[in-house]
């Protein structure tokens, strides 16, 4: 999996893998920006906190982004309006003005150098019917008092407007370099992070739960917090049918003429995302979007043409010099879950579905839990309650769960190659002996065969020559060539049938 410009740019610290039982007040599962914030929250009232991470610290979504701290998330205001009503629209508003004024009073304080910025952020279109979107979400937020202003024209950006939406006072910066200093500060205030320790389930037993890790190792405490990007344990929340995995793609390159001041993002399809990232005197595009479903793309490297396409036509720029992707989750009514888990546990928490706006709501995620585990209400809960049945009587949601359906039924119909010859760095769907599997050859000749059933529900996988992964259609689940899990919701890796340097032998199997 190629990394970000963040990651590879940014050494971070090494934690241990947890190697004993242990008991804590609180768990947070998930290392990136939403476990880090609910931690340094937390660490005012607990000196007993742990977070555990399946894989490293910021590795996931929180150091593969833009780098976009905003509360200016698309045409949501709108939509939030019509569906929940205008006090709902106002509260969405703030939660996430707090949670950037959260990680600003962070930066300053700590005199964090991450490349922070102040910029303005603009949602944009050069299609007529855009127009009149960026239009009713502009008189929308006029009414709520939401601070936008609207554009005919955005002085020194390169491409051609019908209109836009400015929001002033937002920011930028280097999200890993910001992941890197915020373990370090939560670690000194007394929380234990454990990396390469992933949570293989979770048990209950009278007032404590036990999470299982690695080997015979548990965890037990108080409270739970998952904050792991697609929950991997739901309590019969069944988030895995309320909310749908998507891949987005961004690149980096020298900027040779600069743009105007901000960042920006446009309303119709494909969505394309962009910012300047200024280092060492010298300023980079960051461009991208072009998202897709998980597992619902033909050739996923095509995708990077396109956005090189794009940025060429209107941007002088160099060469390419990083291209990476993410995962994100999209609820069906586009607001993240936050809260209790259920309206039935007890000290049991989630955060998911980001809905490709993960650092700002990582922090009102952060200021949710706080509130809710001191004072039991939080001014935010309604808006965020996972519980809502706003998120799952609709329309999407029915149409996205036959869709499940429909890709369920169309793995399991024999479709592959059955010469099961596979050239290096090729991927591909073999029938051996009748049966499907996975077949990779990376590019010093191994040839790796998997079992190709996501282990999480039986759909089956589709092979990413991006990522070189197994990606599952249904419910985002991903799989390295080797069987390893990349993503949840699947708690177990693929079965490794077989490796060696020779074409695949039936007897494999």
């Amino acid at each position: 999996m190629e990394n970000s410009f963040w990651i590879l740019n940014n050494e971070s610290e090494d934690y241990s893998a947890l190697d004993k039982s242990i008991d804590a007040e609180y768990l947070i599962v998930g290392a990136g920006l939403t476990g880090l914030h609910t931690a340094y929250l937390l660490s005012d009232i607990s000196s007993n906190i742990v977070i555990v991470d399946a894989n490293k610290v910021g590795s996931g979504s929180s150091g593969r982004n833009t780098g976009k701290v905003t509360s200016s998330h698309g045409l949501i205001y709108d939509y939030i309006s019509q569906k929940y009503g205008d006090k709902s629209s106002k509260l969405y508003y703030e939660a996430n003005e707090e949670g950037l004024r959260l990680i600003k009073d962070i930066v300053q304080k700590y005199n964090i150098d991450c490349n922070f910025e102040t910029v303005p952020n603009y949602i944009f279109t050069t299609e007529d019917e855009g127009l009149e979107e960026i239009k009713k979400e502009y008189k929308v937020c006029e009414r709520l008092g939401i601070p936008y202003e609207y554009l005919n024209n955005i002085e020194g950006f390169p491409i051609k407007i019908k209109g836009a939406l400015k929001l002033d006072n937002q920011a930028q910066f280097d999200s890993k370099k910001y992941i890197n200093k915020l373990a370090q500060i939560i670690c000194e205030k007394g929380v234990s992070i454990y990396e390469n320790t992933p949570v293989l389930g979770l048990d209950t037993d009278k007032d404590e739960y036990i999470a299982k890790v690695n080997g015979d190792n548990e965890i037990k405490a108080k409270t739970v917090i998952i904050a792991s990007s697609n929950p991997w344990h739901d309590s019969l929340g069944l988030y895995f049918s309320k909310e749908q995995a998507y891949r987005s793609y961004l690149t980096l390159s020298k900027l040779n003429k600069p743009i105007a001041k901000g960042m920006y993002i446009n309303v119709e399809k494909p969505s394309k995302t962009i910012r300047v990232y200024h280092e060492n005197d010298r300023d980079y595009l960051v461009c991208g979007g072009f998202d897709h479903k998980t597992g619902k793309c033909d050739d996923e490297c095509k995708i990077f043409g396109s956005i090189v396409e794009f940025a060429k036509n209107n941007f002088k720029i160099g060469m390419l010099e990083y291209r990476w992707s993410t995962q994100d989750y999209i609820t069906t009514d586009n607001i993240p879950y936050i809260g209790h888990i259920n309206n039935n546990t007890n000290n049991l928490y989630i955060a998911t579905g980001f809905c490709k706006w993960g650092i700002t709501t990582s922090a009102v995620a952060a200021i949710i839990f706080k509130d809710l585990i001191t004072n039991g209400e939080c001014k935010y809960k309604e808006v965020f309650n996972p519980s809502r049945t706003g998120s799952y009587l609709n329309m999407k949601y029915l149409k996205e769960n036959s869709i499940v359906a429909y890709d369920y039924i169309k793995g399991k119909l024999k479709k592959g190659h059955t010469d099961c010859q596979v050239e290096k760095d090729e991927g591909k769907v073999v029938i051996i002996n009748g049966d499907k599997y996975g077949a990779y050859r990376d590019k010093d000749g191994k040839l790796y065969v998997v079992d190709i059933t996501c282990t999480h529900l039986g759909c089956e996988l589709k092979f990413n020559s991006f990522e070189k992964s197994w990606d599952c259609p249904c419910h985002g689940s991903r799989f390295s060539y080797d069987g390893s899990i990349l993503n949840g919701p699947a708690l177990k890796p693929l079965k490794l049938l077989g490796m060696g340097d020779n074409d695949i032998d039936p007897d494999l199997v």
